[in-house]
């Protein structure tokens, strides 16, 4: 039985497996530059037509190669007495993931999804349980119970801040880096945040 018989068979699960594989693979030795569809679909020995029926651009398969293969991005909401320590270690989460795939990978995912939805790829590197929202808002709660913010003051555009800030950040500057997070924190989430504080 030849390769391409075997490859041939692959269906489902297995296959999309071998494409991430040869997806990650193909990234760690040429870079994101040199990453193309031809040279996965080459790797993973099948077709184009078989990477394209599942993503559409090479920014997308990588982010789901990253997933399976990059290291976990654990978004922990603390509690340690201070709103600008528990933003800093919700939002200073994915930067591990930041670092694997490098400055240029990230520079040219956004460039090559100006004009899609960046938001919802970037999905991808945040979180997959549609809880970023309900984490900010946790600790803001923790928050109001130490009397730093006034919770019943802060619209919707206020609490979604966080990560429009975060999409600020890598279409800005291509990347995320703990000053950049500290820098968000301090100059615009923590200032704005705090000036709903209740006044005795």
């Amino acid at each position: 039985m030849t390769e391409a018989k075997k490859s041939a068979r692959r269906r489902g699960k297995e296959l999309e497996d071998a494409l991430l594989t040869a997806a990650w693979e193909e990234f760690q030795e040429k870079g994101y530059d040199k990453l193309t569809m031809e040279g996965i679909a080459a790797r993973a020995q099948t077709t184009k037509t078989v990477l394209y029926r599942r993503w559409p651009k090479k920014a997308i398969i990588l982010l789901m190669a990253f997933r399976k293969f990059g290291p976990d991005i654990h978004f922990e909401v603390t509690d340690t007495g201070s709103l600008r320590d528990d933003l800093f270690n919700l939002l200073s989460a994915p930067i591990a993931g930041f670092k694997v795939l490098g400055e240029e990978a990230i520079r040219g995912i956004v460039a090559d999804q100006v004009g899609g939805n960046i938001g919802n790829l970037f999905d991808t590197l945040l979180t997959s349980d549609g809880g970023f929202r309900k984490r900010i808002l946790t600790i803001l709660k923790h928050a109001e119970q130490r009397g730093e913010v006034d919770l019943s003051k802060l619209s919707d555009r206020v609490i979604n801040l966080p990560i429009l800030m975060y999409l600020d950040e890598i279409l800005s500057t291509g990347f995320l880096t703990e000053a950049g997070v500290r820098e968000i924190i301090d100059e615009i989430l923590m200032p704005t945040f705090t000036a709903s504080q209740r006044k005795e």
